[in-house]
């Protein structure tokens, strides 16, 4: 729901409410975008006694968003890659938190897209032990029709030497590729050699590999569904190390 926000030059509700400025902002981002915010926290602008500066999180991502809002909360104005004032202090309170909210928003997305990735249930991906001892995890989401994906499979191996890969199959480019996804499951399904897992994966992102006319693609859907449904993973591949 970022981009609904940023969409908009301002939001704005034609009457002024007798409602809290927290109140007001809130009420109008739900009702313009049908997202639910709550204020992280407000400043005044020594430039402007008219507005003041918001940051808000976004319900369900945890996303945090700046902007400018007038101190009623009836408008809001989408903060800008262009900002000019006359007080020094108000350059360095944007500058500053926009800086710290790229950071927190990229730690809250990894942490968000690792808590969905560790419910995952062994039988929704595919693990490949590395021959170190105590060797970290990390989980791989691919598409078998992503160019990237399958630049990325191609360093498996020197992947395995230092790591476990937990190879979780989604099909987000098209029926084809949930095919292919549950094609290569089916064929590791039953089977605990590590060799056998690996020239199936191998076959599968190659680029002569074709999907088998007719096959259930029911679990792939459910799991490219349950990653892919709430946006916090929004691409593939994606690598996610378990801490």
């Amino acid at each position: 729901m970022r981009t609904a926000i940023f969409s908009l030059v301002f939001l704005g509700i034609g009457a002024l409410s007798a409602a809290s400025f927290e109140q007001n902002l809130t009420n109008l981002i739900e009702k313009e975008t049908a997202t639910k915010v709550k204020i992280i926290s407000k400043s005044d602008l020594k430039s402007s006694k008219d507005l003041k500066f918001v940051i808000i999180e976004l319900e369900g991502n945890m996303q945090r968003i700046p902007l400018f809002a007038t101190k009623n909360g009836d408008m809001i104005i989408g903060l800008s890659n262009i900002f000019l004032t006359s007080a020094k202090a108000d350059e360095d309170l944007v500058a500053k938190n926009s800086a710290e909210l790229q950071e927190y928003n990229e730690s809250a997305q990894t942490r968000a897209a690792g808590a969905l990735i560790e419910q995952l249930k062994p039988e929704q991906y595919i693990s490949l032990k590395s021959s170190a001892k105590n060797a970290p995890t990390t989980f791989i989401i691919a598409d078998p029709n992503c160019g990237y994906c399958k630049e990325e499979f191609r360093k498996i191996d020197e992947r395995l030497k230092t790591q476990n890969v937990n190879i979780v199959m989604v099909g987000i480019l098209g029926e084809d590729s949930l095919k292919k996804a549950a094609s290569v499951m089916s064929k590791v399904k039953s089977s605990d050699k590590e060799k056998t897992k690996l020239n199936a994966l191998k076959e599968v992102f190659s680029n002569n590999f074709k999907a088998p006319k007719s096959i259930d693609t029911t679990a792939i859907k459910e799991t490219s569904d349950f990653l892919f449904k709430s946006g916090v993973i929004r691409g593939v591949p994606y690598i996610y190390e378990v801490k």
